[in-house]
């Protein structure tokens, strides 16, 4: 195998989107899912790409791994939710040693609420050196879109637009 088939792997999707269901599914992520599609961009929805009958976990395992780019949308709760954590473990995982392009979006938070909430957490538990804490500084100090600073129904589009000019001209 040569080095160049090692250092460009050949991936399934464009994009995973990582997201609070609760939180984003039925306003933000349902918008930026639908600009992302009709900007020609594969993307992996769980609701959307998940095969019936076939275990989730695996599933969404594969559908991370096989994603050029991740876009984490960080909001109110995704800090309380495992599935949201696991994913970003993997996420984060696959940026380390994949170059998968990792995109935060801060939905109703903000970096430093992660990060001050990994700090206390954490703390409390005495699980100073948790993987799971470095995952989520990492991840929060990763440069992305606060959308404070945008109006919210054009963030998707721009997302969209800003994923087709510069990410996917790379692979």
């Amino acid at each position: 195998m040569s080095s160049s088939s090692k250092s460009r792997p050949q991936w399934i999707y464009d994009v995973f989107i990582n997201f609070r269901g609760a939180d984003t599914r039925g306003n933000f992520v349902s918008h930026l899912y639908a600009a992302l599609t009709n900007a020609g961009i594969n993307t992996f929805l769980d609701d959307e790409n998940l095969q019936r009958g076939q275990e989730l976990g695996p599933e969404l395992i594969r559908a991370i791994q096989g994603s050029h780019i991740a876009i984490v949308v960080f909001s109110q709760n995704y800090v309380y939710s495992s599935w949201c954590l696991d994913e970003l473990v993997q996420i984060m995982n696959c940026h380390a040693n994949k170059g998968q392009v990792v995109m935060p979006v801060f939905y109703g938070v903000t970096p430093s609420f992660l990060r001050q909430y990994a700090y206390e957490f954490f703390q409390t538990l005495k699980w100073e050196e948790d993987p799971l804490k470095k995952v989520l500084e990492d991840a929060s100090n990763l440069a992305g879109w606060d959308m404070r600073n945008y109006r919210y129904i054009l963030c998707p589009i721009y997302l969209s637009g800003f994923i087709k000019r510069n990410s996917l001209n790379e692979r």
